[in-house]
This record gives structure tokens, C-alpha cells and sequence, in this order.
């Protein structure tokens, strides 16, 4: 039992979490960063409208995952088994990871749109 949790500890912390079967959810690209100091105004237009699809798009992953978490937790009860924790607890992280992803590309294309006004003064 140990032995078994701390392989999952470990593949935790390497990223590597198994997926569980099913769940078909897909974490959406993130974008790449720009320069704001040296972008173009479309540039920083393009990179601000890629953070928003990028956030709107990561909202639509993790509603997938809930929704794979609430069909495991529906699917056990049904055949009257008991849900494996391990499953939620791997598809949140994956909920938290991509969480902490939005937060980076939102505070990334901010700086952007901030070193471009600095570099651009109107």
C-alpha cells in the first residue's frame, strides 16, 4: 500500500499521472509570450485575444473535467462500487495545473500590454 502511494506521489511530482480511462479531455495550447517593449500594436492585440480564447478555452477543459469526475462518481455508484479516490485526485491536479497555466498567460500578457505602453507613450 505504501509502496503503491508513493509511486503515485512520485509520478505526481514528475508530471506524469496516469489518465484514467475516458477521460477525453484536452488541455487547450498555451500561447506564446511577447515582447511588449519591441511588439507591434497588433502584435499586442493578437497576443491579448490569444490569452482570452487561451482562458476561454481552459474554462471549457476543466468543466470536461468535471464532468468526467461527476460520470466516474455516477458510474460507481450505479454499479454500486466505490469510487477510487486516485481519480479525482489526479484529474484535480490536472485542474489546478492548468489553473496556475491561465494565471502565467494572464500575468504574461499583461507585462506585454504594460511594456508596450511604456514603450509606446500616447
Amino acid at each position: 500500500m505504501l509502496k503503491r502511494m508513493g509511486l503515485a506521489v512520485a509520478l505526481g511530482a514528475m508530471g506524469t499521472v496516469p489518465a484514467f480511462a475516458d477521460d477525453s479531455c484536452q488541455a487547450p495550447p498555451v500561447p506564446p509570450p511577447i515582447d511588449g517593449a519591441t511588439a507591434t500594436r497588433d502584435q499586442v492585440v493578437a497576443a491579448v485575444n490569444a490569452a482570452k480564447s487561451y482562458i476561454a478555452a481552459s474554462d471549457a477543459y476543466q468543466q470536461c473535467i468535471g464532468d468526467y469526475i461527476a460520470a466516474q462518481k455516477a458510474d460507481a455508484a450505479k454499479n454500486k462500487v466505490p469510487f477510487d479516490p486516485a481519480i479525482e485526485q489526479a484529474e484535480s491536479a490536472k485542474v489546478d495545473a492548468n489553473q496556475a497555466s491561465k494565471q502565467r498567460v494572464g500575468d504574461a500578457v499583461n507585462a506585454a500590454v504594460g511594456a508596450y505602453k511604456k514603450a509606446h507613450p500616447n
